[in-house]
């Protein structure tokens, strides 16, 4: 059994979200906190200075990853966004040991670009940059967005080999986009399914794909009607069975989650994976 490396990366977006830091008093198990010198801002409004930002953010956790699978760890990332997943799997690349099978769970698609986006939000295009759907407009945004991925260094992954459960909230274009995609998406009981135990799977977990307001109220972006939070469990008991390579975790709101109740509930589904 691989030994698990659990990187904390206390950022949000590229924004230094100190909140996070409190992993590593709540959890028993010994995390490594990656951050940036100099330090971001705690808010930047500036779209392309935000991308800047992740890029820097996610060539380091890339390399600290490379670093990781080649000694036959698996590192588990903590961060803010969904975008950390182009840092794990482009140090995953790096280190020649990509995964065969990606399995990403979360309430929402993530499958924008700015042509589609409604909310000019970069946490809705993770998906769509992991998997090389991009805008190629020269505008700035788009040419930061490029840019971005190139400083972390991260090759598209095929479409076919991505498994996405339950993106249950899908707005606009990004619903026909997805549809037009050869993503295969799922309900989260249907997951095994799907899955081979021969396969080297990376799993994304977004904390948001869970429906469980009263074990987990400081989630980020929730959305009703999901998979409670012993369903999810449940699961990543299941995926013990699975050759599961590496795992990044897109983490609650921090800041709204004063008691810790909603990071030790997230800790704990984790562990049902990970192992004690």
């Amino acid at each position: 059994m691989a030994v698990n490396a659990r990187l904390l990366l206390p950022y949000l977006m590229g924004q230094r979200r100190d909140g996070l830091r409190r992993v590593l008093e709540i959890d028993r198990h010994p995390w490594e906190m990656l951050t940036l010198d100099p330090q971001p801002e705690a808010r930047i409004d500036d779209p392309v200075e935000k991308l800047r930002s992740l890029g820097r953010l996610y060539a380091m956790l890339a390399a600290r990853v490379a670093a990781l699978a080649r000694h036959g760890c698996r590192p588990v990332s903590l961060v803010g966004d969904c975008v950390s997943s182009l840092g794990m799997l482009a140090g995953l690349q790096q280190a020649g040991r990509p995964p065969d099978r990606v399995l990403w769970l979360d309430a929402h698609g993530d499958f924008h670009t700015w042509a589609s986006t409604q909310t000019q939000y970069i946490g809705g295009m993770p998906l769509a940059m992991f998997v090389g759907r991009v805008d190629h407009r020269p505008d700035p945004r788009s040419r930061a967005t490029l840019a971005c991925l190139s400083a972390i260094g991260v090759q598209a992954y095929p479409q076919e080999r991505v498994v996405l459960a339950d993106a249950r909230d899908l707005d606009p274009g990004e619903r026909e986009a997805l549809l037009d995609s050869a993503i295969l998406r799922c309900s989260l009981d249907e997951v095994p399914a799907h899955l081979r135990p021969d396969e080297r799977l990376y799993l994304h977990w977004d904390t948001d794909v869970v429906d469980d307001p009263t074990r987990m109220p400081a989630l980020k972006y929730h959305v009703r009607r999901g998979p409670t939070a012993a369903e999810t469990k449940a699961l990543f008991r299941a995926l013990r069975d699975c050759d599961v390579v590496a795992v990044s975790v897109s983490a609650w709101h921090a800041e709204h989650d004063g008691d810790g109740r909603t990071a030790r509930a997230c800790l704990e589904i984790l562990d049902a994976l990970l192992g004690t």
